[in-house]
C-alpha cells in the first residue's frame, strides 16, 4: 500500500485549492468602481479653467425624478474625493442605518490653495513670526467664492437634479474660507461643516470679522458644525488656535437667530493632522441626522 506523507501532500493541496480560487476569480467578470468623474469650468471670473469632480448618489439614474442636495468640498483632490464620498455613501446606506440623506457631492480642486483660500494678503504669523511666507500669494478667498456662487453652482444645477440645499465642507485653510462665507455670506449655503479652521490667520481675522458681520448673521438661515482638534503638541499656537476657535463658536452663539443653528465638538485625542475625517464624520450627522 502506498503510503502518503501528510507533509508533503498538505502543500500541494493548498496551493491546488489556491490556483482553483484564482481560476475561478479570473472567469467573473472584472469591473471598476467609480467614486467620482472631472469635469471643467471656464471661469470667467478667475480668468482660468477650473477642474471639479462629481459623485451622483448610487441610485440616481433609477431615480429619475428625486432631486438632492449637494456637498461641496474644498481642497477637492482625489485622496479627499475618495474618503468623502465613501464616507457619504456608507452614512447613507441601510447598512448603517441610513444616518444621513444621499448627496451629489462635488469636489472643488485648489491648484493654488493659500491663494483660493485666504481671506487677506498676509504671511501666515503669529505673535510677530512668520510661520510661511504667503503674503504674495494670499487673499484670493472673495474672488474664488464669488467663483463659486455665480459660475460653478450655475453649472452644477444646469447638469444635475440638485435641491436648494448646498452644504460646504471645509478643513484648515478650506475651514478658514468656509467660516469666511459664513461670514460674509452665510445665506450661500444652507450648512456649513468647518473642520480645525486656521483661526490664527491674520491675528484672530475671523473673530475680528465676526464683530462686523453681526448684522448680516441676524438675517442668516443656516446649520453650522464646528470641529476643533488638540495641538497642544505645538505650544502657543496650537493653544491659541483652539482658543481663539472657541471664541468663534461663541460668538456665533451669542447671535440672536433661532434660524442661525452651531453646534460644535472638540476631539481631545485628536490633532491637526487626524481630526479631519472624524470632524466631517461627527459634523455630517449633526447636520444632516435623520434620526
Amino acid at each position: 500500500m502506498l503510503k502518503l506523507n501528510i507533509k508533503s501532500v498538505f502543500p500541494m493541496l493548498i496551493l491546488a485549492l489556491f490556483s482553483a480560487n484564482l481560476a475561478a476569480d479570473d472567469s467573473q467578470p472584472s469591473e471598476q468602481i467609480v467614486v467620482a468623474t472631472w469635469h471643467e469650468i471656464q471661469s470667467d471670473i478667475l480668468k482660468e479653467t477650473r477642474r471639479y469632480a462629481v459623485s451622483l448618489p448610487p441610485n440616481y439614474d433609477q431615480n429619475e425624478s428625486e432631486h438632492y442636495p449637494v456637498l461641496y468640498v474644498l481642497d477637492g483632490h482625489s485622496v479627499r474625493i475618495k474618503g468623502v464620498v465613501g464616507m457619504v455613501e456608507s452614512l447613507s446606506h441601510y447598512d448603517l442605518s441610513q444616518r444621513i440623506p444621499q448627496f451629489i457631492v462635488v469636489a472643488i480642486e485648489s491648484d493654488n490653495r493659500n491663494f483660493d483660500m485666504t481671506p487677506t494678503q498676509n504671511d501666515l504669523a503669529y505673535n510677530g513670526e512668520v510661520l510661511q511666507n504667503m503674503k504674495h500669494n494670499s487673499g484670493g478667498a472673495r474672488k474664488f467664492s464669488e467663483f463659486i456662487k455665480t459660475e460653478l453652482f450655475k453649472d452644477i444645477d444646469s447638469k444635475f437634479r440638485t435641491n436648494d440645499s448646498r452644504g460646504l465642507v471645509g478643513m484648515s485653510l478650506g475651514g478658514l474660507l468656509a467660516a469666511d462665507i459664513l461670514l460674509n455670506s452665510p445665506n450661500m449655503f444652507s450648512h456649513f461643516l468647518i473642520a480645525d479652521a486656521t483661526y490664527i490667520w491674520d491675528d484672530n481675522y475671523l473673530n475680528k470679522t465676526f464683530l462686523k458681520s453681526q448684522q448680516v448673521l441676524n438675517d442668516a438661515k443656516a446649520n453650522v458644525f464646528i470641529g476643533l482638534a488638540n495641538n497642544d503638541h505645538i505650544g502657543e499656537i496650537g493653544i491659541r488656535n483652539r482658543q481663539w476657535g472657541n471664541d468663534f463658536i461663541n460668538n456665533l452663539s451669542t447671535i440672536n437667530n433661532e434660524q442661525l443653528k452651531v453646534t460644535s465638538k472638540y476631539f481631545a485625542d485628536e490633532q491637526h493632522g487626524t481630526v479631519m475625517f472624524l470632524a466631517f464624520y461627527y459634523g455630517l450627522i449633526e447636520l444632516y441626522g435623520t434620526n
